[in-house]
């Protein structure tokens, strides 16, 4: 099953971000190259353990980021992060004891049959990402809604700082399918740009929506056919 993916910025800006994003890496390959000596009990070997991490994929950041964290907003705790303490912003709170950060990195998954995708914390690794954020999962259907993912994220109120490296893990993606899921990269153009700023902005005029009723906005609208169409006019493989 074939699942088109890119980064979505305004056109100002996309070749600015295009070069710095990666096609995400099937998990499973991620963890082989650190499996210790044979033993009985090896959950690499486990078909449990393979049909859960089938068709998952890891994420991770583009940028390094040393960065304060302050009730007032962001702060770059070294020169190179000047720049990139620029992609962390507050969204309102959901739970007491917790702010909820936006990281600013964008990918765009689709697909022209039906197919969930569900986001879940990097739990197979361990960087600060890991300790000190906790990541705020999601799942919809991406070949009825053309919404970015981006780095959502809960920190407690007593966190000073975030550091995060280039290559650290930020989330996984599954793709709740049992068929082989191959990625296959497209270069973003206006049209998709605003099709997505489109679905991003719904719930501004459509206030608490289901999912249901984004779908068949999305679908009513015929835009699955458009942004299909437009995606295979500009395939990058």
């Amino acid at each position: 099953m074939d699942v088109f993916w890119s980064t979505v910025y305004p056109v100002e800006v996309y070749a600015d971000y295009h070069m710095l994003y990666k096609e995400p890496r099937p998990l499973i390959h991620d963890l082989v190259p650190s499996r210790g000596p044979d033993n009985p009990h090896d959950f690499f070997a486990c078909p449990a353990f393979h049909l859960h991490m089938a068709n998952t994929f890891v994420v991770r950041s583009i940028v390094d980021a040393n960065v304060g964290i302050h009730l007032e907003g962001f702060s770059a705790l070294d020169d190179k992060s000047s720049l990139t303490a620029q992609l962390f912003s507050y969204m309102h709170p959901t739970r007491k004891g917790f702010r909820t950060i936006l990281f600013d990195h964008r990918m765009l998954f689709f697909c022209a049959k039906p197919l969930v995708l569900a986001t879940y914390p990097a739990f197979m690794h361990r960087s600060e990402v890991q300790t000190k954020l906790h990541y705020v999962p999601a799942a919809y259907d991406i070949s009825k809604w053309l919404r970015p993912l981006q780095g959502t994220f809960e920190v407690s109120e007593d966190t000073r700082s975030i550091s995060i490296r280039e290559e650290d893990p930020l989330y996984y993606i599954k793709f709740e399918t049992t068929e082989k899921v191959r990625l296959r990269r497209f270069q973003m153009v206006p049209e998709l740009h605003a099709i997505t700023h489109g679905c991003v902005h719904y719930k501004l005029f459509r206030q608490r929506s289901t999912l249901e009723r984004v779908y068949a906005a999305f679908t009513g609208s015929h835009l699955d056919r458009r942004v299909l169409k437009l995606i295979t006019e500009n395939l990058l493989d």
